[in-house]
């Protein structure tokens, strides 16, 4: 990636993405998925249905390396994201990250120590964003949802379209109460929150890549997922 290329990419990250040529999404090397430590501030496990342990982390930021990869194929390009140096041309930066576990939710305060900021790949996970004034919250949850034992009645007379559809329904439910607890409890610490978006798998499909990019002292939020055989990106939070 040449210091034109990054320009164009901290500008407008939808038009470079979605623009012609075969670079349309982002990826993370192995270097960025690894665990990275943070200053946690508080832990609060939640009661309830599903024990989700929520971490407010207070932001720390990595230094990170930008390569604009292009293979010829679009399956196997992009701009890729790590912490080493890699081959080639590329341009160095910090960002901050946010990590994720099993049963988790991590959230982290974006602020102003750097201009970048990535997450581990979604693939079932979702995302919450918090926005206020002079803040951006960000929290990357994975509520894992054990099946509710069956019935005798069930076991010997539902239709497994039924159980299906009882069992959607289920997870859904308990997902939707578990996140409702959390977002007020994110509220209760930051009363100044004016708003937020919130991202589920139901949206972005098997696979997404969040990112963040602050220009002019603004944090605006990126989602980048498959599409018809390709990638596109799109703005997912301002």
């Amino acid at each position: 990636m040449n210091p034109q290329q990054y320009r164009l990419f901290l500008d407008n990250p939808v038009l470079f993405l979605n623009g012609p040529g075969n670079v349309r999404q982002i990826r993370l090397d192995g270097t960025m998925t690894q665990a990275m430590p943070n200053s946690v501030s508080r832990t609060v496990q939640y009661p309830g249905a599903v024990p989700l342990h929520y971490q407010y982390s207070a932001a720390r930021v990595t230094p990170v390396t930008l390569r604009y990869d292009d293979t010829g194929i679009s399956a196997t390009s992009a701009v890729w994201i790590s912490r080493n140096q890699p081959g080639g041309q590329y341009q160095r930066d910090r960002a901050y990250y946010l990590q994720w576990a099993a049963d988790h939710a991590y959230a982290i305060e974006l602020a102003f120590d750097a201009q970048l900021f990535f997450t581990a790949e979604l693939t079932g996970c979702g995302i919450m964003v918090f926005t206020a004034p002079n803040k951006t919250i960000v929290v990357h949850h994975n509520v894992q949802v054990p099946p509710v034992p069956l019935t005798f009645m069930q076991q010997m007379f539902e239709s497994a379209a039924a159980r299906q559809q009882r069992e959607t329904a289920h997870v859904s439910d308990v997902r939707t109460q578990t996140l409702h607890g959390l977002a007020q409890d994110i509220a209760a610490a930051h009363p100044d929150i004016t708003g937020g978006t919130l991202l589920s798998v139901q949206q972005y499909g098997a696979t997404a890549r969040v990112f963040g990019i602050k220009r002019n002292g603004q944090w605006r939020l990126y989602v980048n997922r498959p599409v018809g055989g390709t990638y596109q990106t799109e703005l997912l939070s301002e």
